[in-house]
């Protein structure tokens, strides 16, 4: 009875079949689409894979289906923009005799940019509302953290952010996320009011010292706005 053999090492993403791969250099598993029409395409491994001359090739790949993996339909470079070399090997094994096989994607970028590929969560309805008050303090202080936002709207509550921030004051900020807090800064506006965050500075290392090992109620942290406390539901 025949073996079943395999097909191009592929996930869906978005209803896309997207091509895991390897490129020259690295150990990281990228992304590559499927080739625009108006592109040729490239095929998940060169065509000398299945020479059976090649005998410490071929036989690696005899677990694999020689048409689907020669097809050339995929584009010639990753999400993250690498020419990559070949597929990775996917349920048929390693593709050469010293390969390794690989069922996700581990490139920091291929994995952002799926993003676009998905629809876009649906916004909570705190969310314009908790943007808001962190632009309102990025804008004052320079900074902010919001505590407790879901995974699925960090990336947007991001975007808003900046996008609130520059609408303002026309200069940039960096974000980015630990767990469920993000985390906003503005350089530019941090440096206007450094003589105020010094000042804060000072007076709480006096305060710690003069309290003697007894715990002085600690201010409150007017940086930090919390998505829970905002529940509109």
């Amino acid at each position: 009875m025949a073996v079943p053999r395999s097909g191009v090492n592929a996930i869906d993403v978005g209803g896309a079949p997207m091509l895991l791969t390897v490129t020259g250099g690295g150990d990281a598993i990228h992304l590559a689409r499927t080739a625009d029409s108006s592109s040729p395409g490239q095929s998940a491994v060169p065509d000398f894979y299945f020479d059976t001359s090649r005998r410490w090739d071929s036989t690696a790949v005899a677990n694999y289906t020689a048409a689907e993996l020669l097809a050339p339909r995929w584009a010639e470079t990753t999400l993250c923009g690498r020419v990559w070399a070949v597929m990775a090997g996917g349920e048929g094994g390693p593709l050469r005799e010293d390969g390794e096989v690989a069922f996700a994607p581990t490139c920091r970028r291929c994995l952002t940019l799926i993003d676009r590929y998905y629809p876009k969560p649906p916004a909570d309805p705190r969310f314009s509302l908790v943007a808001q008050l962190a632009a309102d303090v990025v804008c004052e202080q320079g900074f902010a953290e919001v505590r407790g936002v879901p995974g699925d709207q960090q990336t947007e509550l991001r975007k808003e952010i900046r996008k609130l921030v520059r609408d303002r004051t026309g200069h940039t900020t960096k974000t980015f996320c630990r767990d469920s807090t993000v985390y906003i800064e503005c350089r530019e506006v941090y440096s206007q009011h450094a003589a105020e965050h010094a000042r804060a500075g000072a007076e709480a290392i006096s305060e710690y010292l003069a309290a003697d090992g007894e715990p002085r109620p600690r201010r409150p942290a007017d940086w930090v706005v919390s998505w829970e406390t905002w529940n509109v539901d």
